[in-house]
């Protein structure tokens, strides 16, 4: 998609989480993170879908693809602080992710098939990024309770910020 001065930009379906959920994550990832570069407060997200950058015209039925998720709220446990070496992120994780998480995910992706984007081949290992360019270290024991309610479509690289910004979201009941 572009923006009004006509560039490209990049979008995602995520689950963004509420005041309470994104302290409790910006606790988790400490105030030691070395060299890492920390994950702006209101940017961090769990991505669910990467759409990548679209035309215009597209905008609608992506938008559509969200319409018609069918899908109550759910709690989320974010359990475990690790680093992810070849990415050099730090990341909060689920260890038991619940299955409202990949039935969203399943939704989505189906809902996006008709928009022409594919399901992406890689395995979903859900996450929030804490850090990037984070120094390994000792996964460590995490209690973050996220109570999901809703979920978003978010674009990155927002003109002069350089961070995420939510175009809409759609509320799980």
């Amino acid at each position: 998609m572009k923006d009004e001065h006509g560039a490209s930009i990049r979008l995602f379906f995520a689950l963004w989480p509420e005041a309470a959920a994104r302290a409790a994550l910006l606790d988790a990832r400490g105030g030691s993170l070395q060299d890492a570069r920390p994950t702006r407060p209101n940017d961090l997200h769990l991505t669910l879908v990467f759409i990548g950058d679209v035309d215009p015209e597209r905008l609608s039925c992506i938008e559509a693809a969200g319409d018609d998720v069918v899908l109550g709220g759910f709690a989320l446990t974010l359990d475990r602080v690790e680093t992810w070496p070849r990415q050099r992120l730090l990341a909060a994780v689920p260890s038991a992710p619940p299955p409202e998480l990949f039935n969203l995910l399943s939704q989505l992706q189906h809902n996006l098939m008709p928009c022409g984007i594919q399901p992406e081949p890689r395995r979903f290992r859900p996450h929030v990024t804490l850090a990037r360019k984070a120094a390994r270290r000792e996964p460590a024991p995490l209690g973050i309770d996220w109570p999901v309610r809703e979920f978003v479509l978010a674009r990155s690289g927002a003109p002069g910020s350089g961070g995420y910004r939510v175009l809409r979201s759609w509320l799980l009941d």
